[in-house]
C-alpha cells in the first residue's frame, strides 16, 4: 500500500470514528444527561427546602445528598465536555499552538493565580487540526498540572515542542504528585480515578484529552512517577486531517 492509500484508509477511519461517536453524543445527551441533571436538580432542591426543619440526623443525611448533588453535577459536566468533543465535526485549519494556548490559560487564570503556579512555554510551530479542540486539549492538561499538584511545591507547569520526523510532539511538564508508571495507561480510559478522594472530579480529563488527540489522528503518552512530576507528550501528525 502506497503512502497515499494508507492517508486516504486513515482518513477514512478518522470519519468512522466521528461518526459513531457523534451518534454515541447524541444519544448519551438524551438517554443520560437529562435524568443525571433532574436528578441533581431534585436532590438540591429537596436539601434546601428541609435542611434544619427535620432533626440532627436527617441534616447530616442531607449533607450527604447535597455532597452527592455536586459530584453529580461534576460528573454531568464532565460527560457533556467529552460527548461536545466526540460529537462536532473536526474544523480542520492551520492552528497557532502559541494563540491556542494562550487562550486556554486565560480560561484557566483563576485556578493559576490561586495556585500561584509558574507556567512557561517555548515558542510552538503551528499544526493543522480544530482550534477549539486544541485550546480544551491544553486547558486540560494545564489545568490537571496546577491541581494534581505537591501541597508545600509552587507547581511548575512548562509547554515544549520537538519535531519527529514530519511529527510535532508538544510536551506538558509538571512537577506534581506524579503518576504510579502502572496506571499509565489506566488513567488515559474513562472514569479512572487514582486520587478520589483528595482531589474531586469525574475522571474524564485525561479520556477527553487522550480523545482529542485521537481525532486528530495522534497519539498522547504519560511518563511519570509517584512525587515526581509528570510530563504528557502529544503527537500531532504532520499531515493535515481530513474532516
Amino acid at each position: 500500500m502506497g503512502d497515499a492509500d494508507q492517508e486516504a484508509g486513515e482518513s477514512a477511519d478518522g470519519r468512522v470514528l466521528a461518526e459513531e461517536l457523534a451518534e454515541f453524543a447524541s444519544r448519551a445527551s438524551h438517554d443520560l444527561l437529562g435524568p443525571l441533571n433532574q436528578a441533581a436538580s431534585l436532590l438540591a432542591l429537596f436539601v434546601r427546602r428541609y435542611r434544619g426543619q427535620l432533626d440532627s440526623e436527617a441534616d447530616v443525611l442531607m449533607e450527604h445528598l447535597s455532597n452527592a448533588a455536586v459530584k453529580m453535577d461534576t460528573v454531568a459536566a464532565g460527560i457533556r465536555r467529552y460527548l461536545n468533543m466526540a460529537g462536532r465535526p473536526l474544523e480542520v485549519r492551520r492552528v497557532d499552538l502559541n494563540a491556542a494556548l494562550a487562550a486556554a490559560l486565560a480560561v484557566l487564570d483563576p485556578a493559576v493565580k490561586s495556585s500561584g503556579a509558574a507556567i512557561t512555554a517555548d515558542p510552538l510551530p503551528p499544526v493543522d487540526g480544530d482550534n477549539d479542540r486544541i485550546a480544551a486539549l491544553f486547558e486540560i492538561l494545564i489545568g490537571n498540572a496546577v491541581r494534581f499538584r505537591r501541597p508545600a511545591e509552587t507547581p511548575r507547569i512548562h509547554v515544549s515542542a520537538s519535531r519527529r520526523g514530519s511529527d510535532i510532539l508538544i510536551a506538558v511538564a509538571d512537577n506534581g504528585i506524579g503518576i504510579d508508571p502502572k496506571h499509565c495507561q489506566e488513567v488515559l480510559l474513562p472514569f479512572r480515578r487514582l486520587n478520589g478522594r483528595e482531589y474531586p472530579g469525574a475522571g474524564l480529563g485525561l479520556a477527553t484529552a487522550s480523545l482529542i488527540v485521537r481525532l486528530h489522528g495522534g497519539g498522547l503518552r504519560i511518563d511519570s512517577a509517584l512525587e515526581a512530576g509528570a510530563t504528557v507528550t502529544v503527537t500531532f501528525p504532520g499531515r493535515t486531517v481530513a474532516a
